[in-house]
């Protein structure tokens, strides 16, 4: 109920993840069933993996059947990853150094394709806008820490090309090495906070401007991370209702902070919070997720807000399985018929644009 309103019917889509590699193969995740890695227990390593050229063009195809009432289609906000552990590196020097590659560079590696075009073709189409979500899904001090000591789970998955494993690292509060933010004390911050900024001078690089929104992993950013953003230029943090901040003096343990849209913080930078929710992949029934995904964004336009819509990479990816993807493509486009049917007046845009309108408002 807080926060920024408007008259306007706005619906937002914001998609982590992208760039990213989870799990490598059917052959990697099938290898490490069984083996104590805890992979068979979540739907993230059964069915997210690193997007391929089909995918992108699967998810422009839906998109580009749909306009608002001002003629523009529905714009997926891309937060991306701009890189990779570099295995083969890491491995060579003997888990004493760390290496990553690009994304770009990843799909090479992994699928023998080359998609800058792809990304270039979807971002001037305007159905990708591509924001910053971390130079790596990792939490790379404590990761590599792990693979220094011989932590044989880690270095198990590691055999395998993956690190999303969720078993046990050596941080009393971390159960894995997904949270890129989560520093444990002022070092780990301060080493956390260079791989940020280089991560963002990567992505003006990469896509020829600057990321002007930033979405932390799995939620989880220092509120010290705020003040360190500023000369990156970050005006918005995407968020959920609650922020985690890991405490230094505690060793990590998360505290909440409540968020909503419209609110700002000592350094005058907005945040914006995700009320709705469309991840297919979490029900047994997509019918369930699209009826239960527009009841929210009714429910948003009722008390006068954007709907920002919340659905990962992982919903349409094929990697891992094809009918998984062409499933959820098929309930993305029930979605937005169901949306246009109903809000004929409806605008799409992608995070930075809602940005500037609520800083001008």
């Amino acid at each position: 109920m807080p926060g920024w309103r408007t008259q306007r019917k706005i619906v937002v889509f914001e998609s982590d993840d992208w760039g990213a590699q989870r799990m490598p193969s059917r052959k990697a995740y099938e290898a490490m069933v069984g083996k104590g890695l805890g992979v068979e227990q979540s739907k993230y390593d059964q069915f997210d993996s690193l997007e391929r050229k089909e995918d992108l063009e699967a998810l422009a195809d839906v998109l580009q059947k749909f306009k608002d009432s001002r003629g523009n289609s529905p714009v997926f906000t891309t937060n991306m990853v701009l890189g990779n552990p570099d295995f083969d590196a890491i491995e060579e020097k003997d888990f004493q150094q760390y290496a990553f590659e690009s994304f770009y560079e990843s799909y090479e590696k992994y699928y023998g394709q080359s998609l800058e075009q792809t990304w270039n073709q979807g971002i001037a189409d305007g159905f990708f806008y591509p924001q910053f979500h971390a130079r790596e899904h990792l939490n790379v001090p404590l990761w590599m820490k792990d693979l220094k000591d011989g932590k044989k789970s880690t270095r198990l998955a590691f055999s395998h090309r993956f690190f999303g494993l969720k078993t046990k690292t050596s941080s009393l509060y971390q159960k894995n090495y997904l949270a890129a933010y989560r520093a444990e004390n002022p070092l780990e911050f301060t080493q956390m906070m260079e791989i940020a900024k280089d991560g963002f001078k990567l992505f003006e690089k990469t896509f020829g401007f600057p990321s002007k929104t930033f979405i932390a992993c799995n939620y989880i950013w220092p509120k010290a991370m705020e003040e360190a953003l500023l000369p990156a230029g970050v005006k918005v943090f995407q968020s959920q209702r609650a922020q985690l901040d890991p405490q230094f003096q505690k060793g990590g343990k998360l505290k909440i902070r409540r968020k909503f849209t419209g609110q700002r913080n000592s350094y005058r930078q907005l945040f914006t919070v995700r009320n709705v929710r469309f991840e297919p992949y979490l029900r047994n029934s997509a019918t369930k997720e699209v009826n239960s995904a527009f009841s929210e964004i009714q429910r948003s336009f009722f008390w006068k807000k954007p709907a920002i819509i919340s659905s990962h990479r992982i919903n349409y990816v094929g990697n891992m399985s094809e009918s998984h993807r062409s499933e959820n493509m098929e309930a993305l486009h029930t979605l937005l018929t169901k949306i246009k049917k109903n809000y004929p007046e409806v605008e799409f845009m992608h995070s930075a644009k809602l940005a500037e309108i609520m800083a001008k408002s």
